[in-house]
């Protein structure tokens, strides 16, 4: 009996000595924001409602995304912001409309301020031909518009905080379908108006390289994700003390429009999931041209989802640890925290209720916006070695 109760003993201390403690992840059923009755009357929501991004800033929620005819650029595009305290009543905030194509909504609170971004497209479905980057800021419970200079033809990806500076991640969009050299580059800004490059060279200007999005480590590196068109994804890795030198890891899987986080030391990535496998599967003997076509043609006809990764640092690539909702035309999350272990993610999406629909096909249906509560809750596991 004494030598039972000790075996006992031995394995409670065992549990929680030599035990680390490990999140388990859950997420909630979705439900559809955009279109939906909660919307403000004055919203008139197109078949296309996509790239979304969301914002907490002052109690306040403020959620923006474009809505359109068609994925592809729309003359007719629009791009809505609403806000919420608790996501379930929604007040009309601002619209913006151009007559030309808007896409990649994006905040960023700077100096107890709230900013919005956004760029000016195409007028017609062919062309991508990034025009200006449009500004919104609140003045007085007001919102007002302007065109941020020096910033003409490139795309804005992500806007994080760095030590109280701002980071902006955009790339050159000129010509995006035509043999795209990109520049992708970081800048910095005072004011969240006038913005300027880290350094004098682009942080990467490897062929067909976009979307670059970034979180920083627990002692301050960051780990950015660069979208290579054609040629799945770049990780890159730039120490704490020189952002602007990167060190870059090639992998043949493709995450479209990344969003990435941090929870606690984990940092955590959501991304469109290629059900086909990877992106790059074209043989590499071939012309790069043909081999990025090929590659190009494939993934538009294979269906896709939404999928949760975990960054594993010294596999210098991401780890899938579970599909998220989202079929055909899916995957532009926003993430924003609610408190310490959860978190609201917003996506797009064709009909849940038809799984396998190709990419492509997807472009030309409906497209619905979802929220879900994703949350971490600690569970303790043996330590492996």
């Amino acid at each position: 009996m004494g030598k039972y109760f000790l075996c006992i003993l031995f394995s409670l201390i065992c549990t929680h000595v030599f035990c680390e403690n490990k999140p388990s992840i859950s997420f909630t059923e979705p439900t559809i924001l955009i279109p939906s009755p909660s919307l403000p009357a004055n919203i008139q929501c197109l078949r296309s409602n996509n790239n979304v991004d969301i914002v907490r800033f002052n109690d306040t929620y403020y959620v923006a995304w474009r809505s359109a005819r068609v994925h592809f650029p729309d003359a007719k595009a629009v791009i809505y912001i609403i806000s919420s305290t608790d996501f379930i009543h929604w007040k009309f905030e601002h619209s913006f409309k151009t007559g030309s194509d808007l896409r990649e909504p994006r905040f960023l609170v700077l100096k107890n301020k709230l900013f919005f971004y956004c760029f000016e497209g195409a007028k017609v479905m062919y062309s991508f031909n990034p025009k200006h980057i449009w500004i919104s800021t609140v003045e007085n419970g007001k919102w007002t518009d302007q065109i941020a200079p020096g910033l003409d033809g490139y795309v804005p990806w992500r806007l994080k905080m760095k030590n109280d500076r701002p980071l902006f991640s955009a790339y050159w969009g000129k010509n995006l379908y035509g043999g795209h050299q990109a520049q992708l580059r970081f800048f910095t800004s005072e004011d969240g108006i006038n913005w300027k490059p880290i350094s004098e060279k682009p942080q990467i200007d490897v062929t067909g390289s976009e979307e670059g999005e970034f979180e920083f480590d627990e002692q301050g590196n960051m780990w950015c994700l660069v979208r290579l068109e054609g040629e799945g994804a770049m990780l890159c890795y730039a120490d704490k003390d020189s952002l602007d030198t990167w060190k870059m890891y090639h992998t043949k899987k493709k995450y479209d429009s990344s969003c990435m986080f941090r929870h606690g030391k984990d940092i955590y990535l959501i991304a469109r999931r290629n059900k086909d496998g990877n992106a790059a599967k074209a043989p590499n003997w071939l012309p790069e041209g043909i081999k990025r076509g090929i590659n190009l043609t494939r993934y538009s006809f294979t269906p896709k989802t939404t999928a949760l990764y975990k960054l594993n640092a010294e596999a210098k690539d991401f780890e899938w640890l579970m599909d998220l909702p989202g079929c055909g035309d899916t995957a532009f999350p926003a993430v924003v925290p609610i408190d310490e272990d959860n978190y609201y993610v917003l996506n797009y999406t064709n009909d849940l209720s038809n799984p396998d629909i190709t990419w492509f096909s997807g472009q030309f249906q409906n497209t619905y916006i979802y929220y879900l509560k994703l949350s971490f809750e600690k569970i303790s596991e043996p330590f492996s070695d």
